[in-house]
């Protein structure tokens, strides 16, 4: 075959492949399932609503304590083992959906069922990429809102996304440190992202409290606020923490305080604190415009490489 022609050929197949990925994101993703971690979860706590993990859990924990958010009836999706040694509640009736094997102890309480499936690193991939797919777009957007030497988050405009106003700010590291809190007034938005890029300070973020998280960070807020992780491959919280955690590419260590809303992170290192049922039911851009994110990208490392 030409190579001109099979090297355009792979370029139109992998247009494809992103545009497929990065098109079929849903709300379903992001309000069905509490917690998503790429590979292991080590835990000691307890997660209250649905949990995805693509690889092993270690630890003894409890899921679906408040009930089961997923739709497909699971309250703990395992792609690896359960580790040994530990004991794993399933509540409320949820089911253990499980690729690996069990080799602790599982307690499915409330008549759930134990159902092996080898299509489980299948689904966490997808549910992975559809939130590395939202986090790119918000990333997209100029902050709309600012923050003051008080620590006042306060919304200046907002952009309609999903037919939702939606405020962006824009955070890292230094605009936080020093400060005693952070008080976000929602002012008209409906649903708020945070883009907090940790680029600087070495791909860390640390929310380990002061500040304190104030004002419209709280738990009644947790479903419509973001917290956009950029550049990030190490996330320490040890603080009241309210919001969706969009942070893919980074290592979660859940020290305490507790977090609110739904949580997608490549691993977790250390969980000594619950992460909350309040799950996102904010502003999801439509299907075509995160198809976009993955096109354009291509075609800017294509340039690079023509």
């Amino acid at each position: 075959m030409n190579k001109k022609r099979e090297k355009s050929m792979k370029f139109t197949t992998t247009i494809a492949s992103i545009a497929i990925l990065a098109g079929t994101a849903t709300a379903d993703v992001f309000s069905d399932w509490n917690l998503v971690v790429r590979n292991d979860l080590h835990i000691t706590s307890e997660v209250d609503g649905s949990a995805m993990i693509g690889g092993s859990v270690f630890g003894t924990s409890n899921y679906a304590v408040q009930g089961v958010t997923s739709s497909t009836g699971d309250g703990l999706v395992v792609g690896g083992n359960l580790g040994a040694g530990s004991n794993y509640q399933i509540n409320n009736g949820g089911n253990l959906r499980i690729a690996g094997n069990v080799n602790g102890n599982a307690n499915l309480n409330g008549g759930g069922s134990t159902i092996n499936d080898a299509g489980v690193p299948n689904m966490v991939n997808n549910a992975m990429n559809q939130a590395a797919s939202l986090s790119s777009y918000f990333a997209g957007f100029s902050s709309t809102g600012t923050v003051d030497g008080g620590g006042n988050m306060n919304v200046s405009s907002t952009t309609v996304v999903d037919n939702q106003n939606v405020a962006f700010f824009s955070l890292n590291q230094s605009s936080i440190n020093g400060l005693g809190q952070l008080n976000l007034n929602f002012g008209s938005a409906d649903t708020v992202v945070i883009n907090f890029d940790a680029a600087a300070n070495g791909g860390i973020a640390n929310f380990n409290a002061p500040p304190n998280l104030i004002g419209g960070f709280n738990q009644n807020n947790s479903t419509r606020i973001v917290w956009n992780f950029l550049n990030t491959t190490e996330l320490n919280i040890n603080n009241s923490f309210n919001g969706m955690v969009l942070a893919t590419s980074a290592e979660l260590n859940l020290l305490g305080g507790g977090l609110n809303g739904s949580v997608f992170v490549d691993s977790v290192a250390t969980m000594n604190a619950e992460i909350r049922r309040n799950t996102y039911t904010g502003a999801i851009p439509t299907p075509g415009s995160l198809a976009l994110i993955g096109f354009s990208g291509l075609i800017v490392a294509r340039r690079k490489r023509a």
